[in-house]
């Protein structure tokens, strides 16, 4: 009787220790769920800009999921407020259409006040968050 009770003990510490573990991953799984949408956004840019050179801004996004996914929200903020900065300055000869709606998509899926993220405006000025 005390050999079947420790059993079942065990198996719900075992049975609620892998609900965690799955909880844990799909947790760590919609963390960058919306660095995904920005990169699902930008592979749209690269095929309608095809002459732009997208290859820095898909190795910032690269970097930031990275930083995500290790819980790194120093390297995220930084990161993404260098990804602003691309975007508003229109660096490595993309449009000003395309930095333009990619920034503001941007802006409206990235939890900028969980990071704090500093957003340059219009002006060349910084919105920090």
């Amino acid at each position: 009787m005390k050999t079947q009770r420790i059993l079942s003990t065990l198996s719900v510490a075992v049975m609620t220790f892998g609900v965690l573990s799955v909880l844990a991953v799909g947790i760590g799984r919609a963390d960058t769920t919306w660095v995904d949408e920005i990169s699902n956004s930008l592979h749209v840019y690269q095929t309608n800009y095809p002459n732009s050179n997208w290859e820095p801004y898909s190795h910032k996004l690269d970097v930031v999921k990275k930083a995500v996914t290790s819980g790194d929200q120093r390297a995220v903020k930084s990161e993404m407020g260098k990804w602003f900065k691309m975007l508003r300055a229109r660096e490595y000869g993309i449009s000003d259409v395309a930095a333009d709606e990619l920034f503001n998509f941007t802006l409206m899926v990235t939890p900028i006040q969980d990071y704090g993220i500093s957003v340059p405006t219009s002006g060349g000025t910084e919105m920090g968050y």
